[in-house]
């Protein structure tokens, strides 16, 4: 049955008596249609639930305060001043008090539409403003209200809001600065970025939209080396790294770094360091 909440009827004795009767014949009429039989009788029950106190909000000229602070958040985002934004994001907020009158009532779902309309915002005012790829910033922004939306809690409220939109600042300032970056440069970031995934041409292709031959063309010229020696080479000063600080074996390194097998990973690391992983480990401690 419908929660009343979600209809318009008076919330009186005969309201509720027509609502029920206008479910009997809508649940009678479906089971005619299901089983071809005449529907039983069903007896009516109703239920009280307390419903959640109304709240109490503010006057109008607090309330144009608090979204006046609001949009000088929005505004910092825009021009990504980290500065403002984070002198903003302190001020008291309309959203900040919508989602803490929630909080006080013990309400998830309250807090949840908030923050995700709240950071809604954010996302399109930095993306607008600063003409990011529209790619990336959906790829950050789906994850980011992904875990507002399957969070068990939001509480404390205001606490939660000011990380979760620094952490939507930092994204957006980061696809910023990668994207004002050339193709070359792009990529090479990329493969540092991913270094612990299988990265092939392919891959690098989809992530930046240009065309295989495009990037490798660009990348062979600016680099002097092909985008697969320059991924192995990144890969190895990675596997030195994790020769010298963990315990992981060369077959558990070579894995990690999606190496094809480890006869190619000790390939690749005596091709470019002179010696092999073990020997190489050995000769560190």
């Amino acid at each position: 049955m419908p929660h009343l909440n979600t209809t318009n009827i008076p919330l009186d004795f005969h309201g509720l008596l027509d609502f029920g009767i206008k479910i009997s014949e809508s649940c009678s009429l479906l089971y005619q249609l299901l089983y071809k039989l005449p529907a039983p009788k069903w007896k009516y029950e109703f239920q009280t639930n307390n419903s959640p106190t109304r709240m109490e909000f503010l006057g109008k000229a607090k309330i144009e305060k608090l979204y006046s602070n609001e949009q000088k958040i929005f505004s910092a985002m825009s021009h990504l001043d980290e500065a403002e934004f984070t002198r903003a994001l302190h001020l008291p907020t309309y959203t900040g008090y919508i989602g803490s009158a929630f909080e006080e009532k013990d309400y998830e779902r309250g807090m949840q539409d908030s923050l995700i309309h709240f950071m809604s915002i954010l996302f399109y005012e930095g993306m607008k403003s600063n003409k990011l790829a529209v790619d990336l910033v959906l790829k950050v922004q789906n994850d980011l209200l992904g875990r507002i939306e399957f969070r068990t809690s939001l509480k404390p409220f205001i606490q939660t809001m000011q990380e979760l939109a620094t952490e939507c600042f930092i994204a957006l300032k980061k696809i910023k600065n990668m994207t004002s970056l050339s193709i070359v440069e792009q990529c090479a970031l990329y493969i540092k970025n991913c270094i612990y995934r299988k990265v092939t041409l392919q891959s690098i292709s989809n992530y930046l939209g240009y065309s295989p031959s495009t990037i490798s063309h660009k990348f062979k010229r600016e680099y002097n080396m092909s985008i697969k020696s320059y991924i192995n080479s990144q890969k190895i000063e990675a596997a030195k790294h994790m020769l010298a600080t963990n315990a992981l074996s060369p077959s558990e390194i070579a894995n990690s770094l999606h190496f094809s097998n480890q006869s190619y990973f000790n390939y690749v690391f005596k091709n470019l360091v002179g010696i092999s992983p073990t020997e190489y480990r050995n000769q560190i401690h």
